[in-house]
């Protein structure tokens, strides 16, 4: 096998939150041959494996993983048939500039939001009222037996931060995302990311995240919707969302800290690790019970974690 395996690779090192133990083994891979050779040597050894991408939507436990970790860093990037073709292992960062240049538009809204294509995709990710299976054509998997499979956008099971990538129980992996983008104006788009980085000054977080730790809350999923709308401003609702850092923040959450971790006082749906090195994956699950249970007890609904806990 020619497949380098680390082994007690600190996962915080993967992390964007900085946080986390050991795994037993951890893997990169840049290929559809090098993954299949991992996944052969998760079988072999009898060890649960997980694939990450750019550990931007991830809390790793202090604890570590004891099985594989699969990073995939497939990087190739294309002109298809109607817009972009990117590897899973692509920054998304680069995804965007890479259309720019070439002549097309509708990413922009993107300019930001860390992590890879790969898991963006199956996050669903999304800013700015937009959502990145708007664009998606077509998604390329390895499948649990080692089959190459093609799903189109519709067969993805695009929900709201969500799809059926996403899901525990799919062993399904990403390898490339075909996009549908338009024709655009490089003038126009880098105006609009310029805006779009002006805008995000004033939302950044100067300490290791995830990035928002809460999904938005969908009005039209509430059972009890009448009683939470006479409970909260309805100007606050875009797009059929109403934001839960509003409900954290006022349920006087804003700057609590366990341990190394706090609420961000510039976002609350944000956890950070205020003290890099010390705060623990047990003081930001803390945190998040707490977010949960006052928001519960204040306005009777309760909120669903975006980011995936390992």
């Amino acid at each position: 096998m020619g497949l380098e395996i680390k082994e007690n690779e600190i996962l915080a090192n993967h992390s964007t939150f900085r946080i986390g133990g050991p795994a037993r083994y951890f893997i990169i891979v840049k290929s559809k041959g090098e993954l299949m050779e991992a996944i052969e040597f998760a079988k072999e050894s009898g060890l649960p494996f997980f694939v990450l991408g750019g550990g931007s939507n991830i809390l790793f436990r202090d604890e570590g993983y004891d099985g594989i970790i699969i990073k995939i860093q497939n990087s190739e990037l294309k002109i298809g048939n109607s817009g972009v073709e990117a590897g899973a292992g692509v920054p998304f960062g680069r995804l965007i500039n890479f259309s720019i240049e070439n002549g097309l538009a509708g990413l922009e809204w993107g300019t930001g939001i860390p992590g890879t294509v790969g898991g963006g995709v199956a996050g669903n990710c999304g800013a700015y009222g937009h959502s990145i299976s708007e664009f998606v054509k077509s998604v390329i998997v390895l499948g649990e037996n080692g089959e190459i499979k093609n799903y189109s956008a519709d067969e993805c099971g695009f929900v709201y931060r969500g799809s059926r990538f996403k899901n525990p129980d799919n062993r399904e992996i990403i390898l490339e995302v075909e996009f549908n983008l338009e024709k655009g104006d490089k003038g126009k788009s880098e105006k609009v990311i310029q805006k779009i980085l002006e805008d995000r000054k004033s939302k950044i977080v100067p300490y290791p995240s995830t990035g928002s730790i809460f999904k938005n809350v969908i009005i039209d999923g509430l059972e009890n919707k009448d009683e939470f709308l006479e409970l909260v401003p309805r100007e606050k609702i875009k797009g059929g969302k109403f934001p839960a850092a509003w409900l954290i923040e006022n349920c006087g959450l804003k700057g609590k800290q366990i341990g190394g971790a706090k609420i961000a006082e510039e976002h609350c749906n944000f956890i950070i690790n205020a003290d890099v090195w010390r705060a623990t994956s047990d003081n930001v699950l803390e945190l998040i019970k707490l977010c949960k249970q006052k928001v519960r007890e204040k306005f009777n609904i309760d909120l669903k974690e975006e980011i995936v806990i390992v």
